[in-house]
């Protein structure tokens, strides 16, 4: 292993910060949320025209979930709070994007983007190609995400439907499967604005490391820069049903998978993919032929979704197989309440995907 040249900070260069495969940092079972706070510390050391730009990101808070903890000590001026004005600090960041600048603004909670929709839409999305040559906006707007912990109505809602179909903005969610680093490098490499969704309720949980998810699961990637995240019990086996889910909803599905096998004697597979919009299905075609039933899960509430927009390209490939279907399930038609009990009637949860996958499977569950 060799190390990295270029670090900056005194963090860095006291800690054990080598190449290796993938490169980044070198680290036993790591949790997401460390993963995705050293990627970005990661990136600043690389890259002095990185640049975190949000509400009560400097210390002592380090912004709503810490994710940002200890960056403003070790670059300073490059760390830049602001005040409570998410559409003045996402205009700011599109301008310095424009200017060189690759700022990763920190979006308290995904519901206050609605705020920034104006300057995403209507500036920073399109200055990327309205003045006749293509220019580079760099940025990436970090959102966290979802429900499952009590928020209530107004600091709950997964936000990601409101932003496909957008040119030049792309949008990618947090994976329990994909590197931090390679996807912030990769969001970078598209020059284009990028929102990227993270759900809260898998910060604190481990990421899938070398392949390996559990004693029965294993991974694989698939697709270009590798999109997509597979598992199974055996990469080449013909799965009875396959599952698509964002990244936020990945551990969720795998306990399905787990429960579906041992319980029901299902055999499951997961996709996940990193890059939710645009995402092409191609690398995964191949096993929704093979499963032929497909599940595709999501937290929001239905309609315009990324998973219809899925269903719809992937419908072609099925829609002459005898038994082939493809089932939507999402949250309710409803807004989010602040119980936990409440909450959990409307959110899509467990018990939701096995019965889902049990329909799907033409299998009355008995009792």
């Amino acid at each position: 292993m060799k190390k990295l040249s270029g670090i900056k900070c005194k963090r860095c260069r006291n800690l054990s910060y080598t190449e290796r495969e993938p490169n980044g940092w070198t680290m036993k079972k790591e949790k997401i949320n460390e993963n995705l706070r050293h990627a970005i510390h990661q990136l600043m050391c690389e890259d002095e025209a990185v640049v975190v730009i949000g509400e009560d990101v400097r210390e002592p808070y380090g912004g709503a979930f810490k994710i940002n903890k200890g960056l403003s000590d070790d670059f300073p001026d490059r760390v830049i709070g602001t005040p409570i004005s998410e559409e003045g600090f996402v205009n700011m960041a599109s301008g310095m994007a424009i200017m060189g600048h690759k700022p990763i603004v920190d979006m308290m909670f995904s519901d206050f983007t609605t705020l920034s929709f104006d300057p995403l839409l209507n500036f920073a999305s399109k200055s990327v190609t309205m003045y006749g040559d293509k220019l580079d906006l760099s940025m990436i707007v970090r959102c966290a995400n979802g429900g499952y912990r009590g928020y209530g109505p107004t600091h709950s809602q997964s936000m990601q439907k409101y932003f496909m179909g957008i040119p030049n903005l792309s949008v990618y969610e947090l994976s329990p499967f994909h590197d931090n680093y390679y996807v912030f490098n990769r969001m970078f490499s598209e020059k284009n604005p990028c929102i990227f969704f993270e759900e809260k309720i898998i910060y604190s949980q481990y990421r899938y490391e070398n392949g390996v998810i559990d004693e029965l699961f294993n991974y694989s990637f698939k697709g270009d820069h590798e999109n997509w995240a597979v598992a199974s019990i055996e990469e080449n086996s013909v799965p009875d049903v396959l599952i698509l889910c964002p990244g936020g909803l990945a551990s969720m599905c795998m306990k399905v998978a787990e429960k579906l096998i041992m319980a029901d004697e299902i055999e499951v597979k997961v996709a996940v993919p990193s890059k939710l919009y645009p995402c092409g299905i191609e690398a995964i075609i191949e096993d929704a032929v093979a499963a032929g039933k497909i599940l595709i899960v999501e937290e929001g509430t239905s309609g315009h979704t990324w998973g219809e927009g899925i269903a719809v390209k992937l419908y072609p490939y099925l829609n002459k197989q005898k038994d082939g279907a493809i089932e939507l399930l999402s949250s309710s038609d409803s807004i989010i309440p602040a119980s936990k009990y409440y909450e959990s009637q409307v959110l899509v949860g467990e018990q939701d995907i096995y019965e889902s996958v049990l329909k799907l499977m033409k299998i009355a569950k008995e009792g």
